[in-house]
């Protein structure tokens, strides 16, 4: 996007006790906001779309001001044409998949079969035309939902939570969709998540929503692995999130080598250059405290570290080379292990258990 093309979101907007302030001018294809639920994620779409207006403050992408307080601008949703993608889908059930798609067409282009080939083949469900939404997956109902919004050839592209209703495996087959839509179209997308992966795989920056304000923002691997967004980590399990460089790769072993100070982590095998920051992420739950390094298993990954903290939870943050991991265990095991603060230990963590959040791979 350039300076034509901005988004400029300036507005407050109070309902009951809760309000809304936020200032921001988002330059990037796409941008996401995040936050706990009552953070004030979809009162921002809202406005956008103008469903929902602001009390004072000011809307506009590029050239266009579509709502300005001081002004008196306030154009209707309808003449905004932004396409909207709700969590739960919201197709029409009396409709086939093809009329959904239709429904979000002008008038002028709803009798041209080829206008929606391309998102069509882009998402891939031709086979899903002739279908009604009961006949499908929450995958594929999700997949039609998207086509329908970009079947109306939006300026703008906003997305709540469109993942939040669907099981781990689906959201992951769903993502690789969403960089095909990224890539295709010239359409700056704005995406709200509670979801740290789901930022991390897609946006180009990303803003830390906190009680209505923005806590912080930048490129999503930079302000997630920032104390203010370990309240959204602790939110969706992933404890655990780190920008390491690259130290080798191998193709034929399938693993890649992450530096650690001098230490390495490996991962499954990705195609990047020497020294290029990988982000990734690891659940607190996915990484076993042991005494000894040698151990009699699969795990290729044994960090050496030392205990710094154990809260009340049975929370230990082991320190690794400068890097602070956070471990989940029992009562038990603390006990059994004696693991008291600055106890030397071993982090064992199975390389399937490092999420790789860096969306170009």
């Amino acid at each position: 996007m350039n300076g034509n093309t901005g988004i400029l979101i300036s507005i407050r907007k109070r309902l009951g006790n809760f309000t809304l302030e936020v200032d921001c001018n988002i330059q990037e294809k796409v941008t996401a906001f995040l936050g706990a639920s009552g953070s004030g994620k979809t009162t921002i779409l809202n406005c956008i779309s103008g469903t929902l207006s602001p009390d004072e403050g000011r809307i506009a992408f590029g050239n266009q001001i579509y709502y300005d307080s001081e002004t008196n601008i306030n154009v209707p949703p309808d003449k905004r044409r932004f396409g909207y993608v709700f969590q739960e889908g919201n197709l029409f059930p009396h409709l086939t998949v093809e009329k959904n798609i239709r429904y979000g067409q002008s008038r002028t282009n709803r009798k041209n079969r080829d206008s929606i080939t391309q998102v069509v083949e882009i998402l891939e469900i031709t086979e899903l035309l002739e279908r009604y939404p009961n006949q499908l997956s929450g995958g594929q109902r999700q997949r039609v939902a998207i086509a329908r919004a970009l079947a109306m050839e939006p300026r703008l592209l906003l997305m709540d939570e469109p993942l939040a209703s669907l099981d781990g495996g689906l959201k992951s087959r769903i993502i690789p969709y969403l960089h095909h839509i990224k890539n295709a179209y010239e359409i700056p997308i704005i995406y709200v998540t509670h979801a740290i992966t789901e930022a991390m795989a897609l946006a180009d920056r990303a803003f830390l929503l906190d009680d209505g304000k923005v806590t912080t923002s930048g490129e999503p691997y930079q302000i997630l692995a920032s104390p203010s967004a370990l309240p959204i980590a602790h939110l969706t399990g992933v404890e655990n999130i780190f920008s390491l460089p690259v130290a080798s790769s191998d193709k034929m072993k399938g693993i890649t080598e992450l530096e650690i100070g001098g230490q390495q982590l490996v991962i499954p095998y990705i195609d990047v250059e020497i020294g290029k920051m990988v982000p990734v992420a690891i659940r607190a739950e996915d990484i076993i405290i042991s005494l000894e390094p040698d151990l009699p298993i699969s795990a290729r990954n044994i960090l050496n570290g030392t205990v710094d903290e154990v809260d009340d939870q049975v929370m230990l943050s082991i320190l690794v080379e400068g890097q602070r991991f956070s471990v989940k265990i029992t009562h038990e095991a603390r006990q059994q292990l004696q693991l008291d603060k600055g106890k030397n230990v071993y982090c064992v963590i199975k390389a399937n258990a490092i999420n790789l959040l860096w969306h170009d791979t």
